[in-house]
């Protein structure tokens, strides 16, 4: 497949077809935990984990204005909701180069929460048709069994940025500004 169909389907995924088997993307990982009843699929450091096709991702939110990307560059704390549960997030986000910011996403247990296991990976963030969007990059620290994730913002105001996380069972997100 050529470099430019594959680009063009990476931007219909982020567009709004974002379901997996929708996609036909394989996901290279995320951090939300592995359906035990689906299909085992055994990571290999060379080939991405492919979801199964009938896990649904929640969709990311449809949002207004695009948000000033300058503005995110720090480091925020708080949690996410996926399959495995109430899970500890961070997103440390640096400057923006040109449209784009990078960012490191990184997810760990909470204290009276199961012991999940952390993990990071990085992300770019970019204002969409959508809303801003950060997309899966590639795993820092990769725990067995989980999977990357996109994030749709739904707002930031003030120091507070909520959305969607894009992933298999996944719902809501709220960071603060540390």
């Amino acid at each position: 497949m050529s470099t430019t169909i594959r680009a063009v389907t990476a931007a219909l995924c982020l567009l709004g077809v974002l379901t997996v088997a929708g996609c036909g993307q394989r996901i290279a990982g995320t951090p939300s935990a592995a359906d035990p009843t689906a299909n085992p699929v055994e990571p290999s450091s060379s080939a991405p984990v492919t979801a199964p096709s009938s896990t649904q991702q929640s969709p990311l939110p449809q949002a207004g204005e695009p948000v000033d990307l300058a503005s995110l560059e720090g480091l925020w704390q708080g949690q996410y909701q996926c399959s495995q549960g109430e899970t500890g997030m961070e997103l440390e986000i640096s400057a923006p180069e040109g449209d784009t910011v990078e960012a490191v996403f990184r997810f760990f247990p909470l204290p009276g929460q199961p012991q999940n296991p952390s993990g990071s990976f990085s992300m770019r963030g970019r204002n969409t048709e959508t809303g801003l969007v950060f997309a899966q990059q590639e795993w820092i620290e990769q725990p067995d069994g989980y999977v990357m994730v996109d994030l749709g913002v739904a707002s930031v105001e003030g120091d507070t940025m909520t959305g969607r996380v894009a992933g298999p069972g996944c719902a809501d997100f709220t960071v603060a500004r540390q």
